[in-house]
């Protein structure tokens, strides 16, 4: 098991931007859409994707060609990432 500390430096890794596309992304919204959302590229997404599902450790989506699909995961992180959006928001 991971220390606390190890966990905290890794969330400090994601920025408000990341967490407004993983919020994005978990409610099924395309890549694509995340991109313009952000004034991103749609390579620049899909490496932020990678880096959030590096710092969690986990798989945040099923990937069948270009479509992504939440898994039991994602779906997990989705409330967390709701909340913690609504946090920095107050």
């Amino acid at each position: 098991m991971e220390p606390q500390s190890e966990k905290y430096k890794k969330l400090r890794m994601l920025d408000i931007d990341d967490l407004i596309l993983l919020q994005h992304l978990l409610r099924g919204g395309r890549p694509s859409t995340g991109a313009a959302l952000l004034g991103l590229t749609p390579p620049a997404v899909s490496h932020r994707l990678r880096k959030i599902e590096d710092v969690f450790e986990i798989k945040l989506f099923d990937r069948i060609g270009s479509k992504l699909s939440l898994n039991m995961a994602g779906k997990a992180l989705s409330e967390k990432a709701d909340r913690a959006l609504l946090l920095m928001s107050n």
